[in-house]
């Protein structure tokens, strides 16, 4: 009798020892998903509309908790869900907000409210091919375009986004290894 009562307690302890790592691991995951959901998600980058500064396939981290307390300000790299396709998302810079007139001069530089934008982001040696488009950003909206410009499917053609469907703000590229960043304004 004395070999059954070790062995029933060997299966007691082996029981109990599975159902605290299945807990951790429960636990572990249910945080994971709360996490991504809530304040960081990976993301790829899927155009070349805003090379150098993201490259096709770049792997980045997406900020979804700042920006909703602190705000988007110019010059953000943002993602949101395109006004066009759905269910794709794109990830550009925040150009103008609510209320801003934006021009965009035929001499390459872009205009906010009659003045130069302070920092432009284009890296090109070449001027970019602004047409003279004048677009005035309405409530709640945010005019966005990609450094590549003259490579960019952007607000000078689908025009503003809402802020609601911005779900985050570009903070790293973590892949490939080569190109490992957090990236600034």
């Amino acid at each position: 009798m004395g070999k059954h009562a070790i062995a029933v307690n060997s299966n007691k302890s082996f029981g109990r020892e599975f159902l605290s790592y299945l807990i951790v691991i429960i636990f572990a995951v249910v945080i994971s998903v709360v996490f991504r959901i809530f304040f960081f998600e990976p993301f790829v980058v899927p155009t070349p509309s805003m090379e150098p500064t993201l490259m096709v396939n770049d792997k980045v981290i997406v900020n979804k908790f700042s920006y909703k307390y602190f705000g988007i300000k110019r010059g953000d790299i943002i993602t949101f869900h395109s006004p066009v396709t759905q269910g794709k998302d794109l990830v550009k810079r925040a150009i103008a907000f609510e209320g801003e007139t934006i021009k965009l001069g035929t001499d390459g530089i872009i205009y906010i409210n009659g003045k130069p934008i302070d920092k432009d982001y284009y890296t090109n040696e070449s001027p970019p091919k602004y047409t003279g488009q004048v677009f005035k950003v309405g409530k709640n909206e945010i005019f966005v375009m990609g450094d590549n410009r003259n490579d960019s499917y952007d607000s000078r053609y689908f025009g503003p986004i809402e802020k609601t469907e911005v779900f985050g703000k570009v903070v790293m590229i973590y892949w490939p290894p080569s190109r490992i960043k957090l990236i600034k304004n």
